[in-house]
């Protein structure tokens, strides 16, 4: 959905109207997994075996490179503990394994056991295994106009575990993939694996904790008066004073005016938080499109598209705001 709400911003945004205007806003989003709020101390592992040192500094192309597991397990931990949802995040980098596996290794219902016991934590954390597997391609950069060039890529992959005690087997298994790329000036294997290093430690803190995401919204601005007041009130941070003139025009206009109030009343209630408010002025803005006009659908239009679009991230957002309530429990007690 939203690659088609940008696709409506290009089309309809910037047409010769100039009547839709796009803002930023900053919203908490659930975590994917949810955990009981008893849990709230976590130990990070570092469960992969220390990679032989290069012998020349260089990295083979196509050939998965494995990544520094204790570098990586620090840097999660951090990510983790900045996150402010556990009451404690602490790191463990011992070795677990008196010599190199053959393949990786769990940990027993018994380790867990005893780990989180000799640890004082609630949950345990894994780094599995992590690996760069390094490429070569050529392709446009911002800065290199209609020229493509060459640039060193990496594929990179994360796989991560979380044990509970109690449990036969690990409680979740996450492996995260991405893809980052670099010019090739000045490059070197300590930026590479540095910058791989964090970019994948940031992978997993959304598996586990809320985060804050940003997401673009759309508001209607001009055609009367009242929204162009509106849309000064909105510069200023005044979102009551706004909501009074797009209020006024839904009171006494009609037609595409009284939609593009309602349309943005719905926005002004999902930013006080009250979402079934803007799911009821989102319905409003549909039966001031569809007027009194039999036969035809409102939503082939380029307003029923922006209507839909919206309910659709309404109706997400709803259901991420009970999944985000029960997480953030543990904040009430």
């Amino acid at each position: 959905m939203k690659h088609l709400l940008l696709g409506l911003l290009a089309c309809v945004g910037f047409s010769a109207c100039a009547s839709i205007d796009v803002m930023s806003v900053d919203t908490l989003m659930p975590s994917d997994v949810s955990f009981a709020p008893g849990v709230r101390r976590v130990a990070v592992l570092n469960n992969m075996f220390p990679a032989e040192a290069p012998v020349d500094g260089k990295l083979p192309l196509n050939t998965p490179v494995p990544l520094d597991g204790k570098v990586l397990a620090e840097e999660l931990a951090g990510q983790l503990a900045n996150a402010g949802y556990f009451e404690t995040v602490m790191i463990s980098d011992s070795l677990f394994r008196p010599a190199k596996p053959e393949g990786q290794v769990l940990f027993s219902p018994r380790e867990v056991e005893q780990l989180t016991s000799d640890l004082q934590v609630d949950l345990l954390l894994t780094v599995d295994d992590a690996s760069l597997v390094p490429g070569a391609t050529e392709m446009y950069t911002p800065y290199s106009e209609e020229e493509r060039v060459a640039v060193f890529t990496g594929a990179l992959s994360l796989e991560t575990r979380v044990y509970l005690p109690g449990r036969d087997r690990p409680f979740q298994r996450f492996i995260d993939r991405d893809t980052l790329y670099w010019e090739l000036d000045g490059l070197t294997r300590q930026q590479i694996e540095e910058d791989a290093t964090r970019h994948l430690a940031e992978r997993p803190v959304g598996h586990l904790v809320p985060l804050w995401q940003t997401v673009n919204r759309y508001f209607y601005r001009g055609g009367s008066v009242n929204m162009r007041d509106a849309a000064v009130c909105l510069q200023e941070g005044d979102w009551d004073l706004a909501a009074e003139s797009w209020k006024l025009d839904f009171d006494l206009r009609k037609g595409k005016a009284k939609m593009r109030a309602a349309f943005n009343l719905a926005l002004y209630s999902e930013m006080k938080g009250d979402l079934p408010a803007a799911l009821r002025y989102l319905d409003e803005a549909r039966n001031a499109l569809r007027g009194k006009k039999e036969g035809t659908d409102y939503r082939t239009s380029e307003d029923g598209r922006l209507i839909e679009a919206y309910a659709d991230e309404l109706r997400r957002a709803a259901l991420a705001r009970q999944k985000l309530d029960l997480q953030m429990k543990r904040f009430n007690e």
